[in-house]
């Protein structure tokens, strides 16, 4: 049964409150040429300010609480995440960086003919194995097997993101803290919480949060510089 008319007003107004309005989410992700995903960042950034504020307002605790932590990082990762992959292949996929990350050298097996390769096969022959011939060339990888970690160490180095220091005058690395961010996401699980611990996981959603502000300053600062924005 949901809640009274009333009751449901004072929860929104308690939420929405001293959080920013649309205008200013959209000033943030004005760097995102492709209206519908900077609508959906957007989206995304709102709904986990409500909820933070939802869950602050109840004072959630026990298995509550660590939901609302759990579902911080969850988001945040997806924020991270789908801004380093649309920078990169939006305005560096001319970059050598670029084509560093997105292609690797690997062994290619040569097709012989059967009666030469049994040939070669009676010749070449090691420690009781048989031996193939092989070139290496150089192939795109697929985009799936290219990792997020992989992902922000290009972004590091074309300067989108780099260590700084904070208000505390603490050295932060901004990209491992975006990697282990990311990485918790895909360990989150029963498992994982009982080897790291709820402070743990508090204390990565608090980062995930406090992180996003020098994130995308530095984005959008490096690709002003690029003369990828116009001034």
């Amino acid at each position: 049964m949901p809640f009274k008319e009333e009751t449901k007003k004072e929860i929104y107004e308690y939420c929405n409150n001293h959080l920013a309005d649309e205008a200013w989410y959209q000033h943030e992700f004005d760097f995102i040429a492709n209206e519908k995903l900077r609508d959906r960042l957007v989206a995304e950034f709102r709904a986990i300010r409500f909820a933070y504020k939802l869950y602050e307002g109840i004072e959630a605790q026990d298995e509550n609480y660590l939901f609302e932590i759990r579902c911080q990082i969850l988001s945040y990762a997806t924020l991270y995440e789908a801004v380093i992959d649309y920078v990169l292949y939006t305005y560096y996929s001319d970059s050598i960086e670029f084509d560093e990350m997105t292609h690797h050298t690997i062994p290619v097996k040569i097709d012989i003919p059967k009666e030469k390769r049994e040939k070669l096969e009676k010749e070449l022959c090691h420690n009781g194995k048989q031996l193939s011939a092989f070139y290496y060339d150089r192939k795109e990888k697929e985009g799936t097997s290219i990792r997020f970690d992989s992902k922000c160490k290009t972004a590091e180095k074309l300067g989108l993101i780099h260590t700084f220091q904070n208000e505390n005058s603490e050295q932060i690395n901004l990209t491992e803290e975006i990697i282990t961010i990311y990485s918790y996401r895909n360990g989150i699980h029963i498992i994982a919480e009982q080897r790291k611990g709820i402070q743990y996981e508090l204390d990565l959603s608090k980062k995930a949060y406090r992180r996003m502000r020098p994130f995308i300053d530095q984005v959008k600062q490096q690709l002003t510089k690029d003369g990828k924005l116009a001034t």
